[in-house]
């Protein structure tokens, strides 16, 4: 009977010192927030065949937890080195802690970079332990550092209120939001290619998206206008709404809002040529009509209205996928289309892929759904 119980005692020794070595374990191996250096945003600029990085950390400087944060609380950091790594590693010896880029929200890559080709530096998005997949990606349109050094109103973490501003404007379609995973996913597909928001410093030392970058392999060729870039929103079902103008005769100028937009896709192969088809569905509000106080809206008018935005949204669709046809950009990824709905005619194309996008050709349609007219016009 002794012996048993020495035994369980024993057991209960062991099980104590066990958990002693997990607990402990864990914490050899953990790391404190005031031990690193918290990268928020990163730029990345190419001059004189060098890469130049410029980082915005954290600046924790706070030590009592009653204080509020007052205006920007980041600092921003540049080195360059012979790839973005090496960069990353003489940004590591100038700085007291380690980097850690676990809340990296934004990567903004500068236009010099772009247009030679972000290709060679896409392996750090790949492998880096660094990289996160669902970092989003963006182009300004001069150098990254302007962009990550903005001010964004003395907001305090500036890259965090650029995010906000690209998801928001893609909803609006006025930009589109994209991550480094589906940025390398569309690089490695054999037809596709990239598209990037492109972002510009205001005067005001803020940012604003000022349209979408449309690459041809790695290299940027082209930047859609307000246009286009509603179009390919559009055609990308992303936007959640989107404010267009329309003009009839009687009415004069008439603002809608469109919601609950959706594109259906699809594309097959017509003799040595594709056609790309893409139908769109939308809500549809009249906002406001230019002659509306004096000209009564019935629902022939309102027809006529859902009509005429029918007709706008083909021709910004239209627009959008004659800029990428014509940039020899695959950014609305016809050749995915074809591969699915057209196996055959993909695999005798996918090999020559440019040659056959080069001929293709969009097939537009909308179907409008008319939900409310505004209370600033009369309904008869």
């Amino acid at each position: 009977m002794t012996l048993l119980k020495n035994f369980k005692i024993f057991c209960k020794i062991i099980t104590i010192l066990l958990a002693f070595c997990l607990v402990f374990s864990g914490c050899t191996t953990s790391r404190h927030l005031k031990d690193l250096v918290i990268v928020e945003g990163m730029g990345i600029d190419e001059k004189d065949g060098k890469i130049n990085i410029t980082v915005q950390t954290l600046n924790v400087g706070i030590n009592n937890a009653s204080q509020t944060p007052q205006g920007n609380m980041t600092v921003n950091t540049q080195k360059e080195g012979s790839s973005i790594t090496d960069c990353l590693n003489n940004l590591s010896k100038s700085l007291s802690k380690r980097m850690f880029f676990g809340q990296n929200k934004l990567i903004v890559i500068g236009k010099s970079v772009a247009e030679k080709d972000i290709s060679q530096n896409l392996d750090y998005f790949m492998r880096s332990s660094d990289s996160r997949a669902d970092v989003a990606l963006c182009v300004s349109n001069s150098s990254a550092k302007d962009i990550i050094e903005s001010k964004e109103n003395d907001a305090s973490v500036p890259c965090e209120n650029i995010l906000y501003l690209i998801e928001n404007n893609e909803k609006s379609g006025l930009s589109a939001l994209i991550t480094a995973e589906e940025v390398i996913n569309f690089y490695l597909d054999k037809t596709s290619d990239i598209y990037l928001p492109v972002l510009e410093k205001k005067k005001d030392e803020s940012v604003r998206t000022n349209g979408i970058a449309l690459f041809d392999g790695g290299r940027l060729v082209s930047i859609t206008d307000d246009d286009e870039t509603a179009g390919f929103v559009i055609m990308l079902s992303k936007a959640k709404d989107i404010y267009i103008e329309v003009e009839d005769e009687a009415l004069g100028e008439i603002g809608v809002k469109l919601s609950q937009i959706k594109c259906k896709k699809s594309a097959k192969a017509v003799n040595s040529s594709v056609v790309f088809t893409a139908s769109v569905s939308a809500d549809m509000i009249i906002d406001q009509a230019e002659n509306g106080v004096d000209t009564s809206m019935d629902s022939e008018k309102a027809a006529k209205i859902s009509l005429l935005a029918e007709k706008e949204i083909c021709r910004l669709c239209e627009k959008a996928f004659n800029l990428c046809r014509e940039s020899n950009s695959d950014a609305l990824r016809v050749g995915k289309y074809l591969a699915k709905d057209d196996a055959d005619a993909y695999a005798l194309m996918c090999n020559d892929w440019k040659k056959y996008y080069k001929n293709s050709s969009v097939d537009t349609s909308a179907k409008i759904n008319l939900k409310k007219i505004s209370d600033n016009t009369q309904l008869e």
